[in-house]
């Protein structure tokens, strides 16, 4: 039975593996997220299935078999898999700094130290504890591969985020062992926006146009809605008597195509203005994120 919890262990461990990765794989691309989930659900139910077994094992040889060998990390154990945990973001995150395009990042060693990690220091916190390995086991795979995912993860959206591309090895599916992916940045195309002729000066000429009425001069000048100057131009009086100019119908053609030229350069400044708040707004997500600017 020793075998058995052991190669039951070593499977829910790959499968979680495989699904952990799966699932940081699918984040960053934006892939559903089910399948991943449920082959990493299918590791952690393996792995507890294990711990069970294996628990079951201790109870009845009173001791931890194959593992019973193993002595409680000491600052050695700890010092390496903290070491294994860290200096790999620490590397890619100077890379980060020096703005490296793409950035060399190793998510195997990353997520090793963790475990590692992990593994150390709940051993050592439960030394006396008859559960000691399953309780250990289980927790690597339970937190230690979580976190150590987390721990690429994170820094890897916030180079994305930054337009920095980032490389990492991960596994082949089909055929083992290592592949080099890339994980392209965040780098967003500037989606130009639709310049309408239509604006404010060409809508009040075509609400003018629309609310038109016709009239009778005569009875409009006997009202003292309109007046005839001099010259014989006709004017429209106002609320307060100011003279209104009126369009003759043979210029309104030519007063709405300026309006038009006007609107259509108008929405094109603005169109630019947008376009460098844009490109500025780029540059910053492409020049921040960094602690030594």
């Amino acid at each position: 039975m020793g075998v058995l919890y052991l190669l039951i262990y070593i499977f829910g461990a790959i499968f979680v593996w495989v699904g952990s990765y799966r699932v940081l794989d699918d984040v960053l691309a934006g892939e559903p997220l089910m399948e991943a989930m449920q082959i990493g659900g299918f590791g952690v139910l393996m792995i507890v299935q294990a711990a069970i077994l294996h628990a079951v094992v201790l109870h009845r040889r009173r001791d931890a078999g194959v593992l019973e060998a193993f002595e409680v990390p000491g600052r050695r154990w700890f010092g390496v898999a903290a070491a294994a945990w860290l200096a790999p973001i620490l590397v890619a995150w100077a890379q980060f700094e020096w703005f490296v395009d793409p950035i060399r990042m190793f998510p195997v060693i990353t997520v090793g130290g963790a475990s590692a990690l992990v593994m150390g220091g709940v051993s050592r916190l439960l030394r006396k504890h008859r559960l000691r390995w399953p309780l250990t086991i289980a927790a690597v795979a339970l937190v230690g591969l979580p976190v150590g995912l987390l721990t690429v993860s994170l820094p890897m959206s916030h180079f994305n985020y930054h337009l920095s591309s980032v490389q990492v090895s991960m596994f082949q599916d089909h055929h083992g062992g290592l592949e080099n992916v890339v994980f392209e940045a965040d780098d967003p195309d500037y989606i130009a926006g639709h310049v309408s002729p239509i604006g404010e000066q060409t809508s009040e000429w075509l609400s003018a146009l629309a609310n038109a009425e016709q009239v009778d001069i005569s009875e409009e000048i006997a009202a003292g809605r309109m007046r005839r100057l001099e010259d014989g131009t006709l004017v429209r009086v106002g609320e307060h008597g100011e003279e209104l100019r009126l369009h003759e119908w043979d210029s309104v053609s030519k007063d709405i195509d300026m309006a038009m030229e006007a609107d259509r350069a108008q929405a094109a400044a603005e169109e630019a203005k947008r376009r460098a708040e844009w490109e500025v707004e780029i540059e910053k997500r492409r020049q921040g994120g960094r602690l030594f600017r």
